[in-house]
């Protein structure tokens, strides 16, 4: 019989470690990856939400506008109340 040599498995436990090493490196990753991708997610849903706030700001003001004006006409086209004359 022929005997194996020493060095076979010193390479094998070599790799082994090196299979065992990255698949710790694998999982570190996929979890950097999973952390990013939830961060992703609440800055989007933080930004949905300051976008949607913006856009109900912008409709009530212009609303606000509107009925400034249509009292700033009511005010210029109907004549003093003799009652406030006084």
């Amino acid at each position: 019989m022929n005997k194996i040599p020493e060095s076979y498995y010193f390479y094998k436990e070599h790799i082994r470690r090196a299979k065992a090493e990255k698949e710790k490196l694998k999982k570190e990753y996929e979890q950097k990856i999973n952390n990013l991708n939830d961060e992703i997610s609440y800055l989007k849903n933080q930004i949905d939400a300051q976008h949607e706030m913006i856009s109900k700001s912008i409709d009530y003001v212009m609303k606000l506008e509107e009925q400034i004006k249509s009292m700033d006409e009511q005010l210029n086209n109907n004549p003093p109340h003799p009652d406030f004359d006084r």
